[in-house]
């Protein structure tokens, strides 16, 4: 079998247990739609920097957002627009239950934002800092005396609030204690927190990578500070003051807000399928809130005015400005490529300062979007997963049609692009991956981007099941999206060499170059190609007992029979593992919430198969010293041998086999 044609069915494999499984706030990896809702020619744009007018707008939303709901299977989504001060529009979409035929109502559907809901938590965050109570810069391990959560000292440099709200902490990432079956088993934060500690796997402050534990840690240190739940110290300090009466961490979601709450919706065969409500473990991280869309409005409103609503105030207007300027440039020679705020990710499009956030759930997709120069913001949610691409679509498209792009596209490759682009290609690995356990398969499968280039030096990227983009170069080393603007940066080592690779509408990743052994190309070969052939020794052992017969030969030794079965069994016991975890991946969520015995077996079998494995190491030298079958049966029985240890090592860097 080729290896194009293991690829193939490696990613149609894979592919269908990406499609199967609901992504979980931290799956989000760097997109853009190449597709943008195109304006009505009807409809006259607004001059650029007036405001929005909210009839105009409306009449361009009402089509967009019907192009979307259909073209993303979206059963429902709402959208609100907020400018100067005010509300332009408040407006839902579709259905919030489709079986009871319920319309989603911008200010009474209640929705799972996910993780847009951590900018309340660097909001609790930042009042801490305001309150004299914590300090950015001070490691977190002076707040968690009373703690049982401990940061380990792995590095010198202590992590700190400021590498928490810039996801530059370096933790490994993790999905422990993200999610459980039932709200009877929820756990006191800092016990779920002290269980579930990933671990610390590069110093603080050099890399961004994206990090949901840190934004739990960060929430704790607010209620070990003052002294109360998180939720509690929310609801209080930032729910309260800006009337979002119908936002709620409670789980679960409160009796006067069940009858609003929209319905979580997967597509599957041509059909929407309502999903039961997740059960989120670790509260600041985003999950477990519930909110309106506009109660989100007010949530904007507040910060597009420097912290004040209404009479209320929840933050200094000084800390609102510290909130959104750039706190990390992860290439300070390409100052165009997005970063990272204080808990806001940098969004800019169209040389227009934009800052915020977005969140996943399984079932439910938002994005949040400030413009502070303009004093606009946009909130977007939507019920199933479809949204994911449709919300970075809506809102490229936003501003586009109201702060349009100067200046001419980028043309073709310059002089030399074609070899430079060569230079660049092979797999880049978002940083954002699990390092000790099995969800690094998770990480590894589907935050790994190809880099390719074209004859005509057009550099190419593509992640597993997603389509392949094209950039264009604007000078060595930083790329432009062939018909958008999204920049794709690399970051070069002091020999020349590219080692870190960016994408600009993406701030909280990065992803780091891996070698060619450690390619997907290499981890699809070994572990399909390798399963196929582990196969074919279990074909081979009642094949090789027929066979005997057939010709009339004599029964095998009893060394070469248990030479033969060891192999046979170590085979078989490979196989297993990689279907029980291709199962646990279309199973993820549920795993992640209650490990199955399935799961918990297969954490089991790779150890097994190693040291049958290993015993067979042992048979085939021996097979080869005393004559055991004939040439081709050794031969065969050496090269499943061999495949098996690859089978193993790429299991090991799977996090699988964790040696």
């Amino acid at each position: 079998m080729t290896l194009p044609l293991l690829r193939t069915l490696t990613v149609l494999t894979l592919v269908l247990a990406v499609a199967s499984t609901p992504a979980l706030a931290s799956l989000a990896v760097a997109t853009q739609s190449q597709v943008v809702p195109a304006a009505d020619p009807l409809v006259p744009l607004q001059a650029d920097g007036d405001p929005v007018d909210a009839d105009e707008f409306e009449t361009w939303l009402d089509a967009t957002m019907a192009d979307q709901l259909q073209a993303y299977h979206v059963p429902g989504a709402a959208v609100v627009l907020v400018q100067d001060g005010d509300v332009v529009l408040s407006k839902g979409y579709g259905y919030a239950d489709i079986e009871s035929e319920t319309p989603v109502d911008a200010d009474e559907t209640v929705f799972g934002v996910g993780s847009t809901s951590k900018l309340v938590t660097w909001t609790a965050v930042m009042q801490g800092v305001e309150d004299g109570k914590l300090e950015l810069d001070r490691d977190v391990n002076d707040y968690l005396t009373e703690s049982p959560v401990t940061v380990p000292d792995t590095y010198v440099t202590p992590i700190t609030l400021e590498h928490l709200g810039t996801h530059t902490a370096g933790y490994e990432d993790s999905f422990g204690g993200t999610l459980v079956d039932d709200p009877s088993d929820l756990q006191p934060l800092g016990t779920v927190l002290a269980e579930n500690q990933p671990n610390r796997v590069r110093p603080p402050g050099v890399e961004v990578s994206y990090s949901n534990y840190g934004a739990g840690l960060a929430g704790h240190v607010v209620e070990e500070q003052y002294g109360a739940t998180f939720t509690d110290y929310v609801e209080s300090n930032v729910f309260t003051p800006l009337s979002m009466d119908d936002s709620t961490y409670d789980q679960p979601v409160p009796e006067r807000l069940q009858s609003r709450l929209s319905k979580g919706y997967t597509y599957q065969n041509g059909e929407f399928v309502p999903q039961e409500p997740q059960i989120w473990g670790i509260a600041p991280q985003g999950g477990a809130m519930r909110s309106t869309p506009a109660d989100m409005g007010n949530f904007m409103l507040a910060y597009l005015d420097e912290g004040q609503f209404g009479s209320e105030r929840i933050l200094e207007a000084e800390t609102v400005r510290e909130m959104h300027r750039q706190h990390v440039s992860k290439t300070p020679d390409v100052p165009e490529l997005n970063g990272m705020a204080y808990g806001f990710i940098e969004m800019d499009r169209n040389d227009e300062r934009i800052v915020g956030h977005w969140g996943d759930t399984a079932y439910f997709r938002s994005l949040l979007a400030l413009y502070p120069e303009r004093d606009t913001g946009l909130f977007v949610v939507y019920n199933s997963p479809g949204g994911h691409d449709a919300r970075f679509e809506l809102l490229q498209a936003f501003t586009d049609r109201y702060y349009p792009r100067s200046g001419s596209q980028t043309g073709e490759p310059p002089v030399g692009a074609a070899d430079r682009a060569a230079e660049l290609t092979g797999d880049y690995r978002s940083l954002t991956v699990s390092e000790s356990s099995w969800h690094r398969v998770l990480g590894v499968m589907t935050r790994t981007f190809t880099v390719g280039v074209t004859d005509d030096g057009y550099l190419t990227t593509q992640r597993l099941g997603s389509e392949r983009r094209t950039w264009v170069e604007l000078r060595p080393g930083v790329y432009e999206a062939v018909g958008g603007q999204e920049k794709l940066v690399f970051r070069f080592d002091d020999e020349g060499r590219a080692t870190h690779l960016f994408f600009g509408n993406f701030g909280p990743a990065t992803y780091e170059r891996v070698p060619w052994y450690d390619s997907l190309a290499v981890t699809q070969g070994i572990v399909v190609g390798g399963s196929l052939v582990l196969l074919s020794m279990l074909v081979l052992l009642p094949g090789g007992y027929l066979w005997r017969r057939f010709r009339g030969r004599g029964p095998p030794t009893d060394r070469e029979r248990v030479a033969r079965w060891l192999l046979g069994a170590s085979s078989l016991l490979w196989v297993a593992t990689v279907v029980i975890f291709l199962l646990a991946w279309l199973n993820f969520n549920a795993e992640v919430a209650s490990p199955s015995l399935a799961l918990r077996v297969g954490l089991v079998l790779p150890f097994v198969a190693l040291v049958g494995t290993l015993g067979a190491v042992v048979a085939t030298g021996i097979a080869w010293r005393d004559d055991y079958w004939t040439v081709p049966v050794r031969l065969h029985y050496t090269a499943v041998t061999l495949v098996a240890i690859l089978v193993a090592w790429k299991l090991s860097s799977l996090g699988i086999l964790t040696l």
